[in-house]
């Protein structure tokens, strides 16, 4: 059998990378706090206005301001930041996705989807892709090429997921998930969601879909940037 010389330089990489996948594993092995732990009681509540964005559809209602704001709360440690969001929802928007029978079906064993005209309750957290170099946060509309984002999105039906943006119409799915935890009770949504270790001061943007009016997409309440301390 042959061996193969490496290098140091290539060495080192490659052990970067397995450190890396073993400290990315890791954390997603952690679990988001739950939403009623006794431990959020420590963590001073922010209220944060909600705002409607413009008309996007031609055949949508128009939509009235039926969340005014959302309640975020923030525990840091060393496992990373926990966000805990809290909103009032008068109705419980979600589906349940039938598992596929078949890893492949033909065309004429496809059935459509009886929910085509549900859709779910949602809520996103977007922070900045990279450090700020000054005062000036990215643009709420996505960002922009310069100031990129990064959005944890949680879907009341099918769950979490990381996306990246660089503006408006650019959003795409990074194929990784993160821990988040959703309870619906008593008339309103409560979320906790773990993200990365963000320093104190990290800008953040907060974004709620309600089912009940149809949100989707672009179509959705959201609020402006804020630096929790």
């Amino acid at each position: 059998m042959r061996r193969l010389a490496y290098s140091r330089p290539v060495l080192q990489r490659q052990l970067a990378r397995a450190i890396a996948l073993i400290c990315c594993s890791a954390a997603f092995a952690q679990s988001a706090p739950d939403p009623s732990a006794a431990g959020w009681k420590s963590a001073a509540p922010m209220t944060l206005a909600l705002h409607r964005t413009p008309p996007l559809y031609s055949t949508d209602a128009p939509a009235a301001l039926e969340i005014p704001s959302v309640q975020l709360q923030i525990l840091r440690d060393a496992g990373g930041t926990s966000i805990r969001l809290e909103w009032a929802d008068k109705t419980h928007d979600t589906s349940a996705i039938p598992k596929a029978e078949r890893t492949w079906q033909g065309d004429a064993l496809v059935k459509q989807s009886e929910a085509t005209g549900r859709f779910s309750d949602a809520c996103a957290v977007m922070i900045p892709a990279k450090p700020l170099t000054g005062d000036v946060s990215p643009s709420l509309q996505m960002g922009d090429a310069a100031h990129p984002v990064r959005i944890f999105f949680w879907d009341s039906t099918r769950g979490a997921a990381v996306m990246e943006a660089t503006g408006r119409e650019t959003t795409r799915r990074t194929g990784q998930a993160f821990p988040a935890q959703g309870q619906y009770a008593d008339g309103k949504w409560t979320v906790t969601l773990l993200l990365p270790v963000l320093p104190e001061g990290t800008p953040l943007a907060v974004a709620v879909w309600n089912g009940g009016q149809q949100d989707r997409d672009g179509r959705k309440y959201f609020t402006i940037w804020y630096r929790p301390r």
